[in-house]
């Protein structure tokens, strides 16, 4: 027997949708079987720049979660994060790159050091970050997994077992805590100004 659709599945279809309707940014690597090295030292800056910011942010949001689950789920997102920080910047010291003299465009900056700890309820984080960002990022990895070298490839399949849990109990605690139409909408809504802020983020994201 088929199971109906529920809010979060269509909430899921609206995010892939929006996505799927966005222009093409990703430019210079749709046609490369393997990243050049140049690629993967410019992703890798913004990568470990990102899970640096989330182990921040969400460290942020566990003082005001009242919800004891959440709380079990987040503190495991928080470990996860700072392992994919340690990773990717340890490939990225290989690459000859630098965390700390990394310069974030202001997109970038409003998105993980505003926007994010900005969020103030439960609802609004799991829709924001882990729904309609953790689904982003993992579109991106699961692209361009088989273009990496071995040695990334291997980090990049752990980060992406891991963000798809964050997705899963993102998932679960939506569909538990998101019972209201007035909460509903605000997943809904609050998913999709998370996408539009990413797209824009993503837009400055491009490989020469």
């Amino acid at each position: 027997m088929k199971v109906a659709h529920d809010f979060i599945d269509d909430l899921l279809d609206k995010i892939n949708f929006s996505r799927e309707e966005a222009p093409e940014i990703d430019r210079g690597i749709e046609k490369q079987e393997l990243f050049s090295t140049d690629i993967i030292k410019h992703w890798l800056h913004f990568a470990v720049y990102y899970e640096r910011a989330a182990v921040s942010f969400i460290g942020e949001w566990m003082r005001s979660i009242e919800e004891v689950d959440a709380l079990k789920y987040f503190s495991h997102q928080i470990e996860d994060e700072c392992n994919h920080f340690r990773w990717l910047n340890h490939h990225l010291v290989q690459y000859g790159g630098d965390f700390a003299s990394f310069k974030a465009p202001k997109e970038w900056k409003f998105l993980m050091e505003e926007y994010y700890p900005g969020l103030d309820t439960l609802i609004g984080r799991l829709a924001a970050h882990n729904i309609a960002a953790e689904t982003g990022a993992l579109g991106f990895l699961e692209y361009g997994l088989n273009r990496f070298p071995k040695s990334i490839k291997e980090t990049v399949t752990k980060v992406i077992k891991d963000e798809r849990y964050h997705v899963a109990f993102g998932i679960k605690l939506l569909r538990r805590y998101c019972i209201t139409d007035e909460q509903k909408a605000l997943a809904q809504s609050t998913a999709l100004e998370s996408l539009q802020y990413m797209q824009r983020a993503r837009e400055v994201f491009v490989f020469s």
